[in-house]
């Protein structure tokens, strides 16, 4: 059937209705506030989303000026005008803000205003579109304070393993390679980090050992049970043994692959020493008693006691006192439960251990026990029955050891592995933003210029919104730019050279020169304190073109721009530079929120919000740092200080 067939013409509706049908859809929209101001500002209309939103009626809001929905501090600065000039220069003004509604509480909202003309190009009014975007903005302020809480966690995790120096703490990689060293493994094994990074484990066990594949058994039963603890012989960089307790973990990531192993070794040569001189003690104790008693007594890092059949204490020694906080005369004679939690004595568990190690000839645990002043401890506790010659039950003794660093050890170690898995979430999240985008904004920009060509001369009524299409896009390349930028981003500790600071500005100034000219700014090269700086030349011109093109991008609209930038030895010996300027300045509450990925103080200014992140992060890597003195409508100062 043809259009011209009688029974599918249609006849257009009157204009009336048509405006009404707009007029009834526009007022029952319930999550938009959408209504008309004059041309002075004033609210001509009202829908039913701008009553649920900012909660007046009708009667109490149309003839009243839109600035009552803005904050103080907005209406001391002319905030709603300002919006109103830039709808009428730009013919669209979009922002996100905090707005007020009548009960006085706050909202985050996204409002649209667009100058409304009539049929003689007169402006008639403005429309003026809200919507409610708390719920996201709550959202986005979480997200924020959680990466920053990780970021910190994961620094103190870093520095504390670092710092530990009686456990070599590090990381394998799947193939058993070392990926990590820390101050303990120098310490115990004797291997500076460059000497062992990316070298095979099996370096520190016997030819014997290694012949056997033992490494390789090693790192298959971590695989299979997740975890492998063992005892043995070990060997230093200078060819002297020791004997270590190994713990290997297998790391897995979300998707259950393995991406390798962490490895816990403790020298314990004194505490094997220690064993083999308490067996000898046994085996001479028939000749020597007192020897055997005046040895115990000397060890202070054991908990060495005798306990008759019935689990009362007989003897104490000085590691015992200084370990459990009791004295000889305190102890001896009391039941050897004192030592346990409540709920351990409850269920009947120091009656068990010495009910195993009878049954079984020695009984070996870790757990919680109690300290005299009330404080727990993690133990590890070993009891073995002790018999006479006549195979007569004498009693029982018992060796503790206080193992809280060790356990502490090793729940850090857990969190470690959290925060690598967090951490490699977020990079990929990064790379493949920045990378998968790519070839939409290609398709985009080629269907813009196919669009361009289509519509012909038509398409010059159209040049307003071809060309905003356009810096769109622009805008969305240049952030994609700057993930990548982010993903790329290492410590250039072997690409730093001498540069001349003076002849850097220049080259970035050259680089901005149609910002600086369409914005009229002044800069100026004020005191140069130092000339030359060893940094890595890509980084810090990164740093001087994110500093200073955000000095003009911030400008107060009331002035030009005049920014200052100079170079001082600090008193603590740094050799700082600034960037000063006279521009909006930065809310006390927003200084921290800056430095913060996609984060920006002014939401009005054309930006990405990854600039100043970058800076933070490649003076992060460099172990350098920046400082920020701001005041709202005088301007902002950032110091950047480097450690030369």
């Amino acid at each position: 059937m043809t259009t011209e067939d009688p029974e599918v013409v249609s006849t257009p509706l009157p204009i009336s209705q048509t405006e009404d049908r707009y007029r009834l859809l526009i007022e029952n929209v319930t999550d938009y506030a959408i209504f008309l101001l004059d041309s002075t500002g004033h609210v001509a209309t009202w829908n039913a989303g701008a009553k649920r939103i900012k909660q007046y009626s009708q009667e109490d809001i149309i003839g009243k000026h839109f600035s009552t929905f803005y904050t103080a501090q907005a209406k001391e600065t002319g905030y709603p005008d300002f919006e109103l000039r830039e709808a009428k220069r730009l013919g669209r003004f979009e922002d996100e803000g905090w707005r007020v509604r009548k009960d006085g509480s706050v909202f985050w909202a996204n409002v649209i205003i667009t100058p409304v003309y009539n049929d003689q190009k007169q402006l008639v009014g403005f429309s003026k579109i809200t919507r409610d975007l708390s719920e996201r903005k709550k959202a986005e302020d979480d997200l924020y304070k959680a990466y920053e809480e990780l970021k910190e966690s994961e620094e103190r995790f870093r520095l504390l393993v670092e710092g530990v120096t009686d456990y070599a703490i590090f990381m394998l990689d799947p193939a058993g390679n070392i990926a990590t060293w820390n101050q303990g493994a120098k310490n115990i094994k004797g291997y500076e980090a460059g000497e062992i990074i990316g070298k095979y484990f099996s370096k520190f066990y016997s030819r014997e050992a290694i012949q056997e594949g033992y490494p390789e058994y090693e790192l298959k039963m971590a695989r299979a049970h997740g975890r492998f603890e063992d005892e043995g012989w070990r060997y230093r960089k200078d060819g002297s043994a020791f004997w270590a307790n190994v713990i290997i973990t297998a790391i897995y990531n979300p998707r259950k692959e393995l991406i390798g192993f962490s490895k816990i070794t403790r020298d314990l040569t004194d505490k094997k020493k220690l064993e083999q001189q308490l067996f000898q003690t046994h085996q001479d104790l028939k000749e020597s008693e007192e020897k055997s008693r005046l040895l115990i007594d000397s060890v202070k890092d054991y908990a060495i006691l005798m306990l008759n059949t019935e689990g009362y204490i007989t003897s104490w020694n000085t590691g015992a006192e200084r370990i459990k906080g009791y004295n000889a005369k305190e102890i001896i004679g009391k039941h050897f439960s004192t030592f346990y939690t409540r709920e351990a004595i409850e269920r009947g568990f120091p009656q068990f251990e010495l009910a195993q190690a009878l049954e079984k000839g020695r009984f070996e645990d870790e757990g919680w026990r109690i300290r005299k002043n009330g404080t727990a401890f993690w133990a590890n506790v070993i009891i073995s029955p002790v018999y006479n010659e006549d195979k007569r039950l004498l009693g029982f003794a018992k060796i503790t050891r206080d193992l809280t660093e060790r356990r502490h050890n090793e729940e850090l170690t857990q969190k470690n592995q959290e925060l690598v898995r967090i951490n490699n979430d977020l990079d990929s999240f990064v790379y493949t933003a920045s990378h998968d985008l790519k070839s939409p904004i290609t398709n985009l920009e080629g269907l813009l210029s196919a669009l361009r060509e289509d519509l012909g001369p038509e398409a010059e009524k159209h040049t307003q919104i071809l060309s905003l299409m356009k810096g769109s896009l622009e805008t969305l390349r240049k952030v994609i730019l700057d993930l990548a930028e982010v993903t790329k981003l290492q410590p250039e500790k072997y690409n730093q050279e001498r540069i001349s600071v003076p002849e850097l500005v220049e080259e970035v100034l050259q680089n901005l020169c149609n910002l600086i000219q369409h914005s009229g700014a002044t800069i100026t090269i004020d005191e140069m304190g130092f000339e030359q700086l060893y940094y890595s030349r890509k980084n810090l011109r990164s740093i001087l073109h994110n500093l200073i093109s955000n000095a003009i991008k911030y400008a107060d609209p009331k002035r030009k721009p005049e920014i200052k930038i100079c170079t001082y030895l600090s008193d603590a010996g740094e050799h700082a530079l600034t960037v000063e300027d006279n521009g909006l300045g930065i809310p006390g509450h927003q200084v921290e929120k800056i430095f913060g990925m996609f984060k920006r103080a002014h939401d009005h200014v054309e930006g990405s919000g990854v600039g100043l992140y970058l800076v933070k992060k490649i003076l992060d890597n460099s172990g350098d740092r920046i400082d920020v003195d701001s005041k709202v409508g005088n301007g902002s100062k950032f110091s950047v200080y480097f450690k030369q």
